[in-house]
């Protein structure tokens, strides 16, 4: 699902940056953005000149986490119970590692701009993913919400993240990617529906 969802945020701000004339081969990379000084290893050579998606960090989503547990099935009349899924918070840090400072700051402009204008991915709004080689069958979504908030961290927050990324920093613009659900299908634990409640009571003098 996080890999799905990644994916999809990738594709759709890659079509748009592709609309100011750039070279239509790949923007925006998945990536992590502390390999980028790592000579001739890793990822480093695939995140040169390069938009990067970085996943910094994941919180669950607290105000959905007591969320129904059982449902009545009327079909076979019984109640299904099931574990309810993990909404979860996503903390992209979108940065720019272009050769050119100006240019660099060009791209972060088109991506809030991007992200301005449209903040809210659905699978009724959003072009499927074309390379599904990228995401395995278990983790793709179906159906899906994605909504992007633009994330203001503090001058201390933002130093302990490129500290903790190998203290470069680039131009950079943090999102919050909320509502992420996360769910494995297990069968539902199925049992009679309880219809009437008999109460025997026994006076004690």
């Amino acid at each position: 699902m996080i890999i799905h969802a990644l994916q999809i945020l990738r594709q759709e701000l890659n079509s748009f940056l592709n609309t100011f004339g750039n070279d239509p081969s790949d923007d925006v990379q998945l990536g992590n953005i502390s390999q980028l000084d790592i000579p001739e290893q890793g990822e480093a050579s695939t995140l040169k000149n390069k938009v990067i998606i970085s996943l910094i960090n994941i919180r669950e989503e607290k105000t959905l986490k007591n969320g129904p547990f059982s449902r009545r099935n009327d079909t076979t009349l019984k109640t299904e119970y099931f574990s309810p899924p993990v909404f979860l918070n996503l903390y992209l840090l979108i940065s720019t590692s272009q050769n050119s400072y100006v240019n660099g700051l060009i791209f972060l402009s088109r991506i809030v701009t991007f992200f301005q204008a449209k903040n809210v991915f659905t699978h009724e709004n959003t072009a499927p993913i074309t390379s599904t080689s990228d995401v395995p069958l278990t983790e793709r979504m179906d159906e899906f919400k994605i909504i992007l908030d633009l994330h203001s961290p503090s001058f201390e927050e933002l130093n302990h993240i490129w500290g903790t990324l190998g203290g470069k920093q680039l131009p950079s613009v943090l999102y919050v990617a909320r509502l992420i659900e996360v769910k494995r299908f297990v069968e539902p634990e199925t049992r009679g529906v309880i219809e009437e409640i008999e109460i025997n009571s026994k006076l004690i003098s």
